[in-house]
């Protein structure tokens, strides 16, 4: 695994190329005030607590604990709504400011507003020597006592963009056993010692105002949007300190939970395709119809695109025996990713009623195809507050149900058929299924997607799927 550990002449270095314009002409345009939307990338987000102004004190956690040292590494946790809108699977957020006269054409100032990431896994933290291990999630947010401010500078043809962001961040520790709560503010550093916080990057692409698949908010992030490309691609920018990297896409719209239906079996016409994901890519073919999943509703969180469906077909594949960490709001947990097993394609559904026939209701926002793989837990959950009983509400119903154990890890794929691409839109969210207590819950719907449109019968509901962040490790 990479180590971010830049000397201090690269620190000086980058904060000098900050202010280089790259190839190209400065903006014509001023970019209008406004916020930058992203999601965090846990493979590329981490910080390093092995300098000496960093390192976890000793008794920091309590009376004789060790110091602490190491790596951790981040995923975002959405924060759901800004300045009172829905900001779908955004987790940081970064606002542009007026530039104050005379700045140069390009110079933008701008000031980090929002952030929400934790721990993919949890930190050990050890007493009196190596004794008594404890596992402690971390949480980071903003400094209250410090703003996190910087620039980026822009130029068109191309559209590329540097920035330079010091960024004052608030750790807080919480351990798993009993809620106990530690804070660390970066703020309290010796301004020399913040420097090592100060984040870089330089020739990342933009666009004149997002479009699918990064998250449009009409009234907040109009006019330019960071990381995608003038052609609607999304690229993974990483911003480089020197104890620090934080790697981001722009924010998608919000991946829903999805509850899983068991199906009565009909006949199915084989089709061999190709999948790419990032676990791997492979020739599969895809053999019977297999669960229907309906977007739907946890107890009272947001519930925005109902109407992107997922059917499953069943597939096979070699065990790929990769260990991975997971993340979601359930907690975390190591898990052994083994063989692929299904194939999940975004699919339009309407409910068949005696005397009723409704059309189709076109998907509004898209989402991903996603391959799934057995999974096997090689760890306890990580977790707070242990979540056991959910309320699940969606277009057959409402009902309480427990959660069981994970058995099904979902990765968006790319997909090509009859020389066809579908592309991967949204590379961070994953989808890990959970079994719950079977339900039976027949009913009649017909489903259209890329594959057929068919008429189904559903059995029993069988698994909830949650959106989940995905570390290799």
């Amino acid at each position: 695994m990479r180590k971010n550990r830049f000397p201090r002449r690269a620190l000086a270095a980058l904060v000098m190329a900050a202010w280089l314009v790259p190839a190209g002409s400065a903006s014509a345009q001023p970019v209008s005030p406004g916020f930058d939307l992203f999601e965090t990338d846990p493979g590329s987000t981490q910080f390093l607590f092995n300098n000496p102004e960093t390192a976890i004190p000793p008794n920091f956690f309590g009376p004789g604990s060790d110091p602490f040292t190491g790596q951790v590494h981040f995923g975002g946790v959405p924060i759901e709504t800004f300045d009172g809108k829905g900001v779908g699977d955004t987790d940081t957020v970064v606002q542009r400011l007026p530039a104050p006269p005379p700045a140069p054409p390009g110079f933008v100032p701008i000031e980090l507003v929002g952030l929400s990431l934790q721990s993919v896994e949890p930190i050990v933290v050890t007493y009196n020597g190596g004794q008594s291990p404890e596992p402690w999630i971390v949480n980071v947010s903003l400094s209250p006592s410090l703003p996190s401010q910087g620039h980026i500078f822009i130029v068109e043809s191309p559209n590329l963009f540097n920035s330079q962001l010091e960024v004052i961040p608030l750790f807080n520790f919480t351990r798993l056993s009993d809620g106990a709560e530690r804070n660390l503010d970066a703020a309290a550093l010796p301004p020399a010692s913040r420097n090592t916080l100060i984040f870089q990057q330089q020739n990342a692409p933009w666009r004149a105002g997002c479009i699918l698949p990064a998250l449009a908010v009409p009234g907040l992030n109009d006019g330019f949007c960071p990381g995608l490309t003038p052609e609607g691609e999304k690229v993974l920018t990483v911003e480089q300190a020197l104890l620090a990297s934080h790697g981001v896409y722009p924010a998608q719209p919000a991946l829903e939970h999805f509850q899983c239906y068991s199906l009565k079996r009909s006949g199915f016409r084989a089709r061999t395709v190709r999948l790419s994901d990032q676990l791997g890519a492979r020739k599969a073919k895809v053999a019977w119809r297999a669960e229907l999943c309906n977007p739907v509703r946890k107890n009272r969180e947001l519930f925005l695109n109902r109407r992107a469906h997922l059917q499953c077909y069943a597939t096979r594949g070699p065990a790929l025996k990769r260990l991975v960490a997971v993340q979601n709001q359930f907690g975390s947990q190591r898990l052994l990713v083994e063989s692929p097993r299904r194939l999940c394609l975004p699919s339009e559904k309407r409910v068949l009623r005696r005397g009723k026939t409704r059309p189709f209701l076109p998907i509004q926002v898209p989402i991903d195809h996603f391959q799934c793989y057995a999974v096997a837990p090689q760890s306890p959950l990580w977790a707070v507050r242990r979540v056991r009983n959910v309320r699940l509400t969606d277009q057959f119903g409402r009902h309480g149900t427990r959660l069981g154990k994970p058995f099904q890890l979902c990765a968006p794929v790319q997909k090509v058929w009859k020389k066809t691409v579908t592309p991967l839109q949204h590379p961070v969210r994953h989808l890990l299924c959970y079994r719950i207590k079977p339900r039976k819950v027949p009913r009649l719907a017909q489903i259209r997607n890329q594959f057929e449109r068919r008429t189904l019968l559903t059995r029993k509901s069988i698994a909830l799927c949650v959106p989940t962040n995905k570390l290799v490790l």
